[in-house]
């Protein structure tokens, strides 16, 4: 079995693979639920005040009930502008893992920016906005991953952040990621390949990539340029959507030293069985390879632009003007819920009592377990 065929065992691959196409048709219509939502929200927001205001009668306030029944113009988010808000939320969980005394590793992180980019697949900004679920994800990833930090330090690491404020979306969170909390990354990968390559270069495989040209820096440089991408470009875009983490690790590589990966994968390729399909895998392989190789490159941090800065400014502004009004304080509605979910545990008692009676008046109805009683026959003796 090849790496990928394991791959493809895994809850990654059966529940957070797609094509371009259905990413972009899943996002589409979390967008439109959403965009309902909110102006749904707004108008029972709106509906309130009338009521709250004692103007429903009122004809100088629009008609009452008519005036909070007209449509609320509210701009919504596009898709696009999601996921430029996504993107800050992952840009700040990287932060966020750089300033913990100790520092997260860059896996953990890397799992947490996963956590938070399968849950606005299925959830908008708009809804729930990033700043409260990114801390949770970095908390829950910690555990996932086994760097354990206990809940009061994490939350002593960070400013204006209570243990409620970490705490509460963790259930959602958990409904959003399925409850499939393994995330296969690509780093191990390179490792591997790194040594493998410097291996291969020693021994004379890789042509004029040798150990006399100076064949152990080169493959150094290219895997420390493909380490800093997978730690960023990798992170931020739809690439672990798109591609399995061997096709990743290898366009990270490829991305830094084009003609080493060529020259690797045409030496790897030649080692297989002279088969029909071992023919048609090559052109396949690196054709996929070069897609995502090209979508890790196209990536350009916010900071590095100020166009990109001036536009995540608007995008920011535009969704303080669109946020959910019932999805604002996520620890208050967390509480609420939980509020409810004790009232029902208190009624326990009568929803037993009332089961019995109704099963009561069901035995009744239908008679006594050993059927009704026997008809006297006319001419029939007494027995």
């Amino acid at each position: 079995m090849i790496e990928d065929d394991f791959y493809r065992t895994s809850s990654q691959y059966r529940y957070w693979s797609y094509t371009q196409e259905s990413l972009a048709r899943i996002r589409q219509n979390t967008n439109d639920l959403a965009s309902e939502r909110v102006r749904a929200a707004f108008r029972r927001a709106k509906s309130a005040n009338v009521v709250q205001n004692g103007s429903n009668d009122d004809p100088a306030n629009g008609g009452g009930a008519d005036a909070a029944d007209a449509e609320v113009d509210i701009q919504t988010l596009t898709v696009d502008e999601e996921l430029k808000i996504v993107e800050w939320g992952c840009s700040k969980i990287i932060d966020m893992g750089e300033a913990m005394n100790p520092r997260i590793p860059s896996n953990v992180v890397a799992t947490a920016i996963q956590y938070l980019r399968r849950f606005y697949l299925t959830h908008s900004p708009m809804t729930y906005h990033p700043k409260q679920i990114m801390m949770c994800a970095l908390y829950l990833a910690t555990k996932a991953d086994h760097f354990y930090i206990s809940l009061p330090k994490f939350v002593a690491e960070l400013e204006n952040v209570s243990e409620d404020d970490v705490k509460a979306p963790e259930f959602l969170l958990l409904q959003g990621l399925r409850f499939t909390l393994d995330v296969r990354h690509p780093m191990k990968g390179l490792a591997g390949g790194h040594i493998e390559m410097n291996v291969m270069a020693e021994e004379g495989q890789l042509g004029p990539i040798s150990k006399s040209t100076g064949s152990a820096k080169r493959i150094g440089t290219a895997a420390d340029q493909a380490k800093t991408l997978l730690a960023t470009a990798a992170q931020m875009t739809d690439a672990y959507f798109l591609y399995t983490p061997s096709q990743i690790w290898l366009a990270a590589m490829m991305v830094a030293d084009r003609e080493l990966v060529d020259t690797y994968l045409e030496r790897k390729l030649s080692q297989l069985p002279l088969t029909e399909a071992a023919a048609s895998l090559e052109p396949k392989l690196v054709s996929t390879i070069s897609a995502c190789a090209t979508l890790l490159a196209s990536y350009r941090l916010p900071d590095d632009d100020s166009t990109q800065r001036r536009e995540m400014k608007r995008i920011r502004k535009k969704l303080t003007v669109c946020q959910n009004p019932e999805k604002m304080d996520i620890v208050a509605v967390a509480r609420a819920k939980a509020a409810e979910k004790r009232e029902g545990d208190g009624s326990d008692a009568e929803k037993a009592l009332k089961k019995r009676k109704l099963e009561r008046e069901r035995l009744e109805r239908d008679g006594d377990v050993f059927g009704p009683d026997l008809k006297k026959v006319p001419g029939s003796g007494e027995v």
